[in-house]
């Protein structure tokens, strides 16, 4: 019984982490499309404060366009870059263990999510590629090699 309401209490944080990233996602899009319309960067006034979780959202987001799940702001198309996303998911891994004992535990639950997330995106976007589903992968890893 106490299993069951540890794994219920994983899910209300993981469900959390979840809207809080989806949030994050929204008020990025926002910016940039502000940014795009105003054709100036961000106002001091309109930037996120300064924090471990906004910086670790900025990977993610990253991560995500690496792993080709979101469009790039500035070129307006998905491009699939798997040696950038191994990279920035590395990144995220050392931060990790860098941070480690310094974190409060709603940052630390945070991190790993997160780098859960990635590492299971980053397994998924692998497993299409070995079935043919490489969808601009070629390209893109050739202009890293």
């Amino acid at each position: 019984m106490a299993e069951n309401q540890n794994e219920e209490s994983e899910k209300k944080v993981d469900e959390g982490w979840k809207q809080q990233v989806a949030e994050e996602k929204e008020r990025l899009k926002d910016q940039e499309k502000a940014t795009a319309a105003g054709g100036q960067g961000a106002r001091a006034g309109e930037m996120p404060e300064a924090s471990f979780q906004v910086f670790l959202a900025g990977l993610y987001t990253q991560t995500l366009m690496a792993l080709g799940e979101m469009e790039n702001p500035v070129s307006g198309e998905k491009a699939r870059s798997m040696p950038e996303a191994q990279y920035l998911i590395d990144t995220i891994e050392m931060l990790r263990d860098k941070t480690k004992g310094n974190l409060s535990d709603e940052e630390s639950t945070y991190l790993e999510n997160l780098l859960y997330d990635l590492q299971m995106r980053y397994i998924e976007a692998t497993k299409k590629k070995d079935e043919g589903g490489q969808q601009g992968d070629q390209e893109s890893e050739s202009e890293s090699d």
